[in-house]
């Protein structure tokens, strides 16, 4: 489990969309359970793009021989996230703009911790939150999806209200 947790830290890190495992001999059988428990239990996302397969030749000095020893690379891709790629476009076609500030605080279940964590996380306003995929904020705050989507959707509706409020 410390190899899969230091994949998904890989790729939970800024620029990562791809990690090489590479194993040899009897550590073979790891990197192919490394790869597959964090690609099919924590990164939903990742796909195995390559494998390839090989052989070494290692030296063996006491007894004056060549001993051969099979490789393995398997090359793990971040596979781009559609909610991710959806979000983009409609943070450019219709950004959310309220017409007077709304505190994070004023959405139900985020207090003033709280509120300091999603902006270390780079939701510093309520029109942040209503932007942001709740998958990837759910993964960065270790909070579960359906809550982060809830707080969404307060959001969303918080700004809807106080544009709504403002134009009239």
């Amino acid at each position: 489990m410390n190899y899969v947790l230091a994949v998904i830290t890989s790729f939970n890190g800024p620029n990562t969309d791809e990690i090489v495992l590479k194993a040899r001999g009897g550590a073979i059988s790891r990197a192919v359970d490394v790869a597959e428990i964090a690609r099919r239990r924590f990164l939903e996302n990742v796909k195995v793009d390559k494998i390839e397969i090989g052989s070494e030749e290692i030296p063996i000095e006491e007894e004056n021989r060549v001993k051969t020893v099979s490789t393995m690379e398997i090359t793990l891709t971040r596979a781009p996230s559609i909610k991710k790629e959806e979000r983009e476009k409609s943070k450019k076609a219709e950004p959310v703009t309220p017409t007077h500030h709304i505190e994070l605080t004023s959405i139900e279940g985020i207090g003033a911790k709280r509120a300091e964590k999603l902006k270390s996380c780079g939701v510093s306003s309520v029109q942040d939150l209503a932007n942001f995929d709740a998958r990837e904020l759910s993964d960065k705050l270790q909070v579960s999806e359906k809550k982060v989507s809830k707080w969404i959707d307060e959001a969303k509706k918080a700004l809807e209200h106080s544009n709504g409020a403002g134009t009239s």
